[in-house]
């Protein structure tokens, strides 16, 4: 679980977390509550949309089948795939672009040469359009979501 739990702590500076869950494992309801608590200790649930999606819907027959389709058909952020037939690829694909429409603004920002994390974060986050050297360190200019901009200011 400690293993599972550093790779989980990759999604803080994600912009959408997608949760992909083998719908026809016998313990799915079971690790998707391990992985939900885990994002809730992290602090990621309030923060990254999430999207869920069920994969292997190829693999259920029958009842159980039908119901996973409709659940997902009649649930918003809720999608039900085969990666292996492609089945449900399409509606997941365009699905993804609307999560990540949060608007971006341009602004500038001053940081001293001692504040070298801060920019290697704006680098990572490639959010950088402009940067100039002071006598005292950086000019930033960036264009960022306000999620970039709440992350930023908790560094």
């Amino acid at each position: 679980m400690a293993a599972f739990r550093a790779t989980l702590e990759e999604v803080l500076d994600a912009d959408l977390i997608v949760h992909v869950r083998d719908i026809s494992h016998p313990q799915t309801e079971e690790q998707s509550k391990d992985v939900m608590a885990i994002l809730q200790s992290l602090g990621v649930a309030e923060e990254a949309p999430l999207i869920e999606v069920w994969n292997k819907v190829d693999l259920l027959e029958g009842d159980a089948r039908d119901a996973v389709l409709t659940q997902a058909a009649r649930t918003d952020d809720l999608y039900a795939v085969s990666a292996i037939t492609g089945e449900g690829m399409d509606r997941l694909l365009a699905a993804i672009p609307d999560q990540l429409k949060d608007p971006r603004s341009e602004e500038k920002l001053s940081l001293t040469f001692a504040e070298g994390r801060k920019r290697a974060w704006l680098f990572e986050a490639g959010i950088v359009t402009n940067e100039v050297q002071t006598e005292t360190g950086y000019d930033l200019t960036v264009f960022w979501t306000s999620l970039q901009k709440e992350r930023f200011a908790r560094l």
